[in-house]
């Protein structure tokens, strides 16, 4: 016979496994442009909101990259990481069912899994830079983590923040959609940067991707990278002053930059790193955007040697160098260039090129810029940016144009465009992808874009927002990390759930 204060106890705690557990409230305040800021008290909370956040913006391309993938036993995740992965794909879900119409069957944890092998595929190269304390004027670590991105793949990235007040998490950046929180982004103690890999990941590769992101020390990051989960090499700053790259990459100078897949473009970055010391973070964005083309002073020292009666020469020998995007003289620049023929696509001019071939290419590419442009036109003209389904494109500066010789650290790569736009055209539509820059300072200023915006639906107002309002500097959003103040000043929506 059960003593009686002991039937109490076991009547009480029988009453207590009957009570079900207290809803979780979930906020999710978008921004000006659409991006999502998750609030929540738990992790596993702000990992519902995000599945629902990612289900309403990227359905299609969520659903896919989710059922493609099949399934993988969850339950090798640690019991940190498991429950958020079933809140992610209950979020999925919560969506799916408040959207009949779409008639989608739910996702499972088992596709989540499965698909986090594939998580980090989806990085083609990227331009990641860590300036260590001593090149910055706030002598903290500013990061620039720059992932190289293919514009209308189902896995380009998709940005979040989340917050639970649970442990003080808070964390900001992107994943491909079918990820429940940011695989490259950054807290307040740490910023995390991948290199990009075709290999599968591991199984339990969502446990290493969040040690990493929730450490707070670069001891910490190293036991998360021990786990040797995530193929590709991981570049880590944190809030100590370390800067780190576990490919082997030494921070000789005062920063790691990570090569590209622009090697000029990286020469172009490095240039700038040289002629200045140390950088506020409101300038980190030139190295991350900067349009200067690299080796264009060879071409103007040969012109002013060669042709110097000419005017046109003249004009380019004058020129800033930069293929800013309202710039007539990075247009006579190409122009020139592609007038060269075989020697066209020489960064350099090369020995064998004499001054009578060069004159007349000059007046080719005069001729060509006052009858084939209508007067005053620009770089911007000829090179834009647009993803496919816009209703238009929109003029860009920078890109990556090997066909010219012409290379800039704003990594756009071009092709010609479907016949929706100007023939002539040549639309940028992949490269720097979710550009971040955040400063690991007591207030962790930080700004992003994400090319070409957060929704995939061509009648949302997000769909292309970013490459219309942003370009055509490419210059960032600010990023509202740590500071609801001032994020509730610039809403466009909120949602409530209940988990």
């Amino acid at each position: 016979m059960i003593p009686a204060p002991s039937r109490s106890r076991l009547v009480c705690a029988l009453l207590l496994l009957a009570i079900p557990a207290a809803a979780e409230n979930i906020e999710i305040l978008r921004d000006a442009f659409g991006a999502p800021h998750i609030f929540a008290a738990t992790p596993a909370g702000a990992a519902f909101g995000a599945g629902y956040a990612q289900a309403g913006d990227r359905t299609v391309a969520l659903l896919a990259n989710l059922r493609n993938a099949g399934e993988a036993d969850p339950s090798v995740l640690s019991r940190a990481v498991r429950p958020i992965v079933n809140a992610y794909a209950a979020g999925i879900n919560r969506y799916l069912e408040e959207h009949p119409e779409l008639k989608a069957a739910p996702v499972s944890a088992a596709n989540v899994a499965a698909y986090s092998r594939r998580a980090f595929q989806w990085i083609h190269g990227s331009n990641d830079l860590l300036l260590a304390p001593s090149r910055t004027t706030s002598k903290s670590v500013i990061a620039v983590l720059d992932p190289i991105a293919d514009w209308n793949a189902p896995d380009r990235p998709y940005e979040m923040t989340l917050y639970a007040t649970e442990g003080g998490l808070a964390m900001a950046g992107v994943a491909p959609p079918g990820i429940p929180f940011p695989v490259v982004g950054h807290t307040q103690f740490i910023t995390v940067g991948w290199s990009g890999s075709p290999k599968d990941a591991g199984a339990a590769a969502l446990d290493e991707a969040w040690s990493l992101l929730t450490a707070r020390t670069l001891a910490e990051a190293h036991r998360a990278l021990s786990m040797n989960q995530i193929p590709g090499a991981a570049f880590i700053g944190t809030a100590g002053g370390e800067i780190f790259d576990s490919g082997g990459a030494s921070a000789a100078g005062g920063f790691l930059r990570r090569a590209g897949p622009s090697k000029n473009g990286d020469a172009a970055s490095l240039e700038l790193l040289r002629v200045q010391r140390t950088w506020p973070f409101g300038r980190v964005q030139d190295l991350a955007f900067s349009t200067d083309v690299y080796k264009a002073d060879a071409w103007q020292a040969r012109l002013a040697k060669s042709v110097p009666e000419s005017k046109f020469a003249r004009r380019l020998t004058g020129w800033n160098r930069r293929a800013d995007a309202d710039s007539v003289e990075a247009l006579a620049f190409y122009l020139l260039k592609m007038e060269l023929g075989p020697d066209a696509a020489s960064l350099e001019p090369p020995q064998s090129l004499s001054d009578t071939r060069l004159r007349a290419a000059l007046i080719r590419a005069q001729d060509r810029l006052e009858v084939d442009f209508d007067y005053g036109s620009k770089f911007g003209d000829l090179f834009r940016v647009a993803r496919e389904g816009a209703h238009e494109s929109n003029p860009v500066g920078g890109g990556v144009i090997p066909q010219a010789g012409m290379e800039t650290a704003r990594t756009i790569f071009f092709q010609r465009p479907a016949s929706s736009f100007p023939a002539a055209a040549h639309i940028g539509n992949s490269g720097q992808a979710a550009t971040r820059i955040v400063e690991l300072s007591a207030q962790t200023p930080s700004s992003s874009i994400l090319m070409p915006g957060v929704s995939d639906d061509p009648e949302s107002t997000f769909f292309d927002d970013q490459a219309r309002n942003l370009s055509p500097t490419l210059s960032t959003k600010p990023a509202y990390f740590r500071d609801r103040k001032e994020l509730e000043r610039h809403l466009s929506s909120r949602k409530q759930l209940i988990f």
